[in-house]
């Protein structure tokens, strides 16, 4: 790929899409060509994870959406675009299986191969993970005036391990783990620090 795709990741309440606009601002200031995405991504589907509470399905359902949502991707990372995307297959690793029943079930190496495929073989150049202690998220969750489109996740027990589920797999895969109970400002400028432009 000849762009660069910015995964902004984090618990419910961590400051995913905050952080996300505000490097989208930061590399647009800069005259860079770049893209602002999130996931979930289809409407439709959206409206079905909303409906169900099964962890299978929605592990289904999330990899369907990624799937159709990196057509866009590959295409933009082509035109030479940064792409930055609020939360994707780092949030199905963690909340759909580390989180859940299903870790006992299906082996890790299976859930890794379902979200390559449903990536397209892309790997993302920076995986951001904005850590922060799950109570004081779910705090932050009770005061937001644009409340999340699925409300099922928001949790301080389940975010308790959801959160477990992301150093997990930062550790895995050495990306980037941003202290988020900082300043917003603060986050966002050591999210920029870690990228080579």
């Amino acid at each position: 790929m000849r762009g660069k795709l910015i995964i902004i990741e984090g618990i419910d309440g961590s400051g995913t899409t905050t952080q996300s606009f505000l490097l989208y601002k930061n590399l647009k200031n800069k005259k860079y060509k770049v893209k602002l995405t999130k996931e979930p991504y289809n409407k439709k589907i959206i409206n079905i994870i909303k409906q169900k509470n099964d962890p299978l399905i929605d592990l289904y359902l999330f990899n369907l959406d990624r799937h159709l949502h990196y057509d866009l991707i590959k295409k933009w990372l082509k035109e030479f675009h940064f792409v930055i995307c609020d939360r994707s297959f780092p949030s199905t690793l963690s909340y759909q299986w580390y989180a859940t029943y299903l870790k006992n079930k299906i082996p890790e190496n299976i859930i890794l191969f379902l979200n390559k495929i449903s990536q397209k073989n892309i790997k993302p150049h920076y995986v951001f993970i904005l850590d922060i202690d799950p109570q004081a998220a779910y705090t932050r969750l009770t005061l937001k005036k644009n409340k999340s489109l699925i409300k099922k996740f928001e949790k301080v027990k389940f975010l308790k391990k959801v959160r477990k589920g992301y150093i997990y797999f930062a550790k895995k895969f050495k990306w980037h783990i941003i202290n988020s109970n900082q300043e917003i400002n603060a986050v966002n400028q050591s999210i920029i620090n870690k990228i080579k432009l």
